[in-house]
């Protein structure tokens, strides 16, 4: 069982709604991830810290992520993450270079990913050996973005229809794949979102797909460990704010995992109700 990529998506997807949205230069959030397996009391298993900040024609984003508890005996999902590019005169942010970290508990992994004209480069340390059955084609790691930049896209969109899109791709290094959003609906406000400054919310589902450079697998475990969909809900701070990702759940083979927005800092200061 390997989460890492649905895990980096999934949070790309928690982080990506802040950052760039209007007015904001500087956004922080932190969140929590605790799972719930079936007849047993509810688990921390990860927590995350992203920033994201823009800077004159571009933009930087970084994720920080550590996994606790049976999450961490299971499969360890240790990622530091950071993405840099400019942004098009149409406002479409174009990725330039993607970094992680990774530590699986067995080794540290670094990966570089440099998207040039014509071509993305790639370097791996230790370097990877098998690039999966299919590898990701030239054509295919072009056309896709890094997790991070998939997700300021989605940041700079205007509402919710635009928020839910797609599908996005994304090459991470080796793998590329897709996440495929459902239509917008309704979600209620909890008393935690507002507290946040959190005054509306919205939600829809997102599958993930494997596209390249996995290993070979019936297609029933081709989810990365998800047994559902991926439920997004998303909301706007105060009136006119930046949306953000507030919540993030779905069933997966080892229980009930929920992500959680926990505190959210815009350009210094933490919104509140």
């Amino acid at each position: 069982m390997t989460l890492r990529s649905a895990f980096i998506a999934t949070l790309a997807l928690a982080f990506g709604g802040a950052a760039f949205a209007q007015a904001p230069l500087k956004t922080s959030m932190d969140y929590d991830g605790t799972l719930y397996p079936l007849n047993l009391l509810p688990v921390k298993v990860l927590v995350v810290h992203a920033t994201g900040q823009q800077r004159p024609g571009g933009y930087t984003a970084d994720v920080s992520m550590k996994s606790y508890g049976i999450l961490r005996a299971l499969k360890r999902v240790d990622i530091d993450a950071t993405t840099e590019g400019r942004v098009a005169q149409d406002g479409e942010p174009i990725p330039a270079t993607f970094t992680y970290i990774h530590h699986d508990g067995k080794r540290v992994r670094r990966v570089h990913v440099n998207w040039e004209t014509g071509d993305v480069q790639v370097v791996s340390s230790p370097p990877y050996f098998d690039l999966g059955q299919p590898a990701a084609t030239r054509a295919q790691k072009l056309a896709a973005t890094d997790p991070l930049t998939q997700f300021v896209r989605v940041a700079i969109a205007s509402g919710p229809q635009a928020i839910c899109r797609g599908p996005d791709h994304f090459f991470d290094g080796k793998q590329l794949y897709n996440l495929e959003f459902g239509r917008v609906e309704s979600a209620p406000l909890t008393n935690e979102e507002r507290q946040l400054g959190i005054n509306k919310v919205a939600q829809c589902t997102v599958h993930y797909v494997e596209v390249a450079g996995f290993k070979p697998k019936p297609p029933d475990q081709r989810t990365q460990g998800l047994t559902s969909p991926i439920t997004m809900v998303f909301g706007q701070v105060g009136d006119d704010g930046p949306w953000v990702i507030v919540n993030i759940h779905a069933n997966t083979v080892i229980g009930f995992a929920n992500i959680v927005l926990r505190d959210i800092n815009v350009n210094g200061a933490r919104p509140r109700a």
